[in-house]
């Protein structure tokens, strides 16, 4: 969607444009409490500090009691279900495996119906820790996806089949069952007790099942663009907008609830956390714009002041470390010092595993939760966001199948087959923001870029 590396450096210095006001008083309340500690240092804080004096004042802060017993494996499942049919018209049922069809007893099968009971598609979850598994953290994979088939050539097949039903019928052409598989790394339950989930792993299993609709839904002519075979700065749009019905008051109050004494999730409880995760969201942001910049200039000669020094001499990457960290992207204001100031002799590039595999495109997930907080704001809670409301979302359900249906048919059974930019001008284009303002997005260039850069990040 970018097109370009400057395009990209477009959107993140808008953000961080943003944050800046919250990083000056960020960094302002870790250098007191540094001071107070006795650990104070002329040079201010170093990177390596941040952590510690975060840690240190959430200590002081105290612990706030735990969400977990709210969210048993079953109720989570359950609500996500309840969200599908809200939203989509769908739903997921519980079904037994065949022998053979299951490659661990903890996995679960999972059949995705519609209204009238038929069969839209199968989700495998395999989300228990266990030593024998491949240490991926959360994914999605597409064992088959939902490619149109009834335009093809006839070829025999031997296939295995675990269903009786193997194509989906929709407007009168036949499109393939689509299989996917879950991967999360839950820990298992304590002995007498269901499966317990903390709020991060509700908003996982929630942010992994977006790609599995998108899978689902993304009826595609072409298998290497349906679902979510799409441009890599877009796939993450459908899971991260999930998060957001993971962390509605609304939308846990549908099946939140204690495991052991049935009482519902409290309203202010669940506002306590929100409000402890908020006060450091912009030092998040301040890490994950730092990243994705020194992603951009690694791969793009065009942004690294020092190109012309990379070939012949060692230690190029750490020196293009140093010009991020000096870049005035990530200075807390007009005249303002840096956040973290480059330190000689350090090389923290080497800690970046992201830079494998995700190389050039570690913005997208940054790009895709802003693109995901304006569909939340302006379609699904109908531009009265939670935030906006003062956190009473009174106004506007986000369990609207109308949303729904406009998100489903203008983003998700897309796949990958229409330009992206349309999908977002599209989805946006009710009424909620201006005309001129969705031609310009729906042009994907700089302009675009720069407006989707200065759109609000959901948790500054």
């Amino acid at each position: 969607m970018a097109k370009s590396p400057a395009h990209v450096d477009t959107f993140l210095r808008g953000l961080a444009e943003q944050a800046k006001p919250q990083w000056k008083s960020i960094i302002a309340s870790l250098v007191n409490t540094q001071a107070q500690s006795g650990q104070g240092s002329v040079a201010g804080i170093n990177p390596w500090d941040r952590d510690f004096l975060v840690s240190k004042q959430q200590m002081n802060l105290g612990a706030l009691p735990s969400l977990n017993p709210y969210f048993s494996l079953g109720r989570v499942v359950l609500g996500l279900s309840r969200v599908f049919k809200s939203l989509y018209g769908i739903e997921l049922k519980a079904a037994t495996p065949q022998p053979g069809e299951i490659w661990h007893p903890d996995v679960r099968k999972l059949e995705v119906v519609d209204e009238n009971g038929k069969l839209q598609g199968i989700i495998y979850c395999d989300v228990f820790t266990r030593n024998s598994k491949a240490h991926v953290g959360a994914a999605h994979f597409t064992a088959r996806c939902a490619r149109r088939i009834d335009n093809d050539i006839a070829v025999s097949s031997s296939q295995q089949s675990y269903s009786s039903q193997t194509v989906v019928e929709k407007d009168g052409k036949q499109f393939q069952l689509p299989v996917v598989v879950l991967i999360c790394d839950f820990p298992l339950p304590e002995e007498d007790s269901p499966p317990l989930l903390s709020w991060s792993n509700v908003e996982t299993i929630f942010h992994e099942m977006g790609h599995a609709m998108h899978s689902m839904l993304g009826q595609n002519g072409f298998h290497n663009v349906a679902g979510t075979r799409c441009a890599v700065d877009f796939v993450e749009l459908p899971s991260i907008l999930m998060e957001h019905f993971a962390r509605s008051l609304q939308v846990l109050s549908t099946f939140a609830s204690n495991h052991k004494t049935d009482a519902p999730l409290p309203p202010n409880l669940l506002a306590k956390h929100t409000e402890r995760r908020r006060k450091y969201a912009a030092l998040d942001l301040h890490a994950q714009l730092f990243m994705s910049a020194l992603d951009q200039r690694y791969h793009s000669a065009a942004l690294d002041p020092l190109a012309a020094d990379r070939e012949p001499s060692p230690g190029w990457s750490t020196r293009s470390l140093a010009s991020v960290h000096e870049d005035r992207m990530f200075t807390s204001g007009i005249g303002g010092s840096r956040i973290f100031s480059y330190v000689q002799g350090t090389r923290w590039q080497s800690r970046f595993t992201h830079l494998i595999g995700y190389g050039a495109s570690y913005y997208a997930y940054l790009f895709d939760r802003v693109l995901a907080g304006q569909i939340w704001d302006r379609v699904f809670m109908g531009n009265k966001s939670l935030v906006q409301s003062g956190g009473s979302g009174e106004q506007c359900s986000p369990l609207n199948r109308e949303a729904g249906e406009r998100f489903k048919n203008e983003v998700l059974r897309w796949g990958g087959g229409r330009d992206p930019w349309k999908c977002i001008a599209a989805v946006l284009d009710n009424g909620k923001m201006s005309k001129d303002e969705v031609d310009a997005v729906s042009r994907g260039n700089e302009s675009a870029m720069r407006i989707v850069g200065s759109w609000r990040l959901p948790d500054l």
